[in-house]
């Protein structure tokens, strides 16, 4: 049996190939994505009406583990949302400022509100699916208000 006089040079490209996808997928995977995403609006209907504040969601146990007060970024307002009911207390440990607390029911509207400095935790003696943390003095929450995330961010009148 005679041997194809191309094999070898058909066998060297495809191993020449497989290196450089080799190579681009490692750099790939490697590449770091430029930091955090852009904050997004979190929108808050008052009785003074809606507000939009400059926050984040925070949707997954390492997101609610970083509050309002332990983020070095610049933002108003942090809004925890869960993919159940809860009645766990709500803590502003290792805080730099007060924070206004608002517990949320399923459908954004607050149902409770408490005032927190560092370092104190409240019991909010309901269950609720959603918090929204905003700083202290930025903005009056009363129960009934309505909180819901707005896409992106504009600051805050």
């Amino acid at each position: 049996m005679e041997r194809n006089p191309l094999f070898p040079l058909a066998a060297f490209a495809l191993l020449i190939l497989l290196s450089v996808f080799s190579l681009l997928g490692y750099l790939l995977a490697a590449r770091r994505y430029p930091g955090p995403p852009p904050p997004t609006g979190i929108l808050v209907e008052t009785e003074e009406g809606p507000r939009l504040l400059k926050g984040r969601l925070a949707r997954t146990p390492e997101a609610w583990a970083r509050g309002l007060g332990l983020r070095q970024e610049d933002l108003e307002a942090l809004l925890y949302l869960f993919p159940e009911a809860t009645d766990a207390p709500f803590s502003a440990e290792g805080y730099r400022f007060p924070v206004v607390v608002a517990f949320l029911d399923g459908e954004g509207r607050v149902l409770k509100v408490a005032h927190l400095r560092p370092g104190e935790s409240v019991s909010p003696g309901t269950a609720y699916r959603g918090v929204l943390e905003v700083r202290e003095g930025l903005l009056a929450l009363r129960p009934g208000d309505r909180v819901a995330p707005s896409g992106t961010a504009s600051p805050g009148p």
